[in-house]
């Protein structure tokens, strides 16, 4: 009988075990998600910010063009025509230049092993 009281204390053992790794997996899936999530909002207030700023300043440069060019819509015309130049390269090299670099820095940030809370 001393065998049966030896594998019912590893069983108990092994799901104490069980139970406490899948508590840690749970918990470092936690802390990654949140890294994750605060990096991605840091992100996008950032680009809300440039967002803004970008757009004070094409309307200031599209007064100033349109002062220049002595043409209300001139100057307007010429930044919107940047901007659609700006989108055209933007689409077609989407997945070089946005995909592929974001995709990396959330997988980077993922799998990193930095235990710092």
């Amino acid at each position: 009988m001393p065998e049966l009281e030896k594998i019912e204390g590893l069983s108990i053992g092994l799901k104490k075990y069980l139970l406490l790794n899948y508590e840690i997996v749970k918990l470092e899936a936690t802390r990654k998600a949140s890294e994750v999530g605060s990096s991605l909002f840091s992100l996008l207030m950032l680009g809300i910010a440039l967002f803004l700023f970008a757009f004070a300043l094409s309307m200031g440069v599209g007064f100033y063009l349109s002062a220049l060019l002595g043409d209300t819509f001139s100057g307007f015309g010429i930044i919107a025509g940047f901007y659609l130049l700006i989108s055209l390269i933007l689409l077609i090299g989407r997945k070089k230049i946005i995909e592929k670099p974001l995709r990396n820095k959330i997988i980077r940030k993922i799998l990193s092993n930095n235990n710092n809370v």
